[in-house]
């Protein structure tokens, strides 16, 4: 199945981002667990290639008229991933590690936190079809996650 992949990856990453994603934490984290911005971009890279691998695992389950249930745990994670996404950006992380990120992410941050919850939303949706085996009520909620996040690359990520 190759959702089990992209879905423990996602996990673990929030898992390993969560003490640094503390909204408290953002401006002066303690010694005890600062994080490198290198670090810090690294991780949020690497789980944005992850929410992308899981975008395509969807798609294909919508294609191919798949079960939908064992993509509620995935579509889950990609929520939660996306209500901590404001938190991974905390000044000084603006440069390094071939970011794309765009100065709006920090001169927007209501904006951006905005944008984020948008992708929240429409992914909670989405598992919530997922769980349920709705196949219609999947696919639009995948074509609604897939345009938030769209939206939010587009107005907070640099092109490649």
């Amino acid at each position: 199945m190759r959702l089990m992949p992209a879905a423990a990856f996602l996990a673990a990453s929030l898992a390993i981002a969560a003490p640094v994603a503390a909204p408290a934490w953002a401006q002066s984290p303690p010694a005890s667990i600062a994080v490198k911005p290198d670090v810090l971009i690294a991780a949020r890279q690497s789980a944005y290639a992850m929410s992308a691998g899981t975008f395509v695992g969807m798609k294909n389950a919508i294609k191919d008229g798949e079960d939908l249930k064992p993509w509620a745990q995935a579509a889950a994670d990609m929520a939660e991933w996306a209500e901590v996404i404001p938190s991974l950006f905390p000044p000084g992380t603006e440069t390094g590690h071939d970011t794309k990120a765009k100065s709006a992410v920090w001169s927007d941050q209501a904006g951006f936190a905005k944008a984020a919850g948008v992708y929240a939303d429409a992914a909670k949706k989405l598992a919530a079809a997922a769980k349920a085996d709705d196949k219609a009520a999947f696919a639009a909620a995948f074509k609604d996650t897939a345009k938030a996040c769209g939206a939010c690359h587009k107005a907070y990520r640099e092109k490649e």
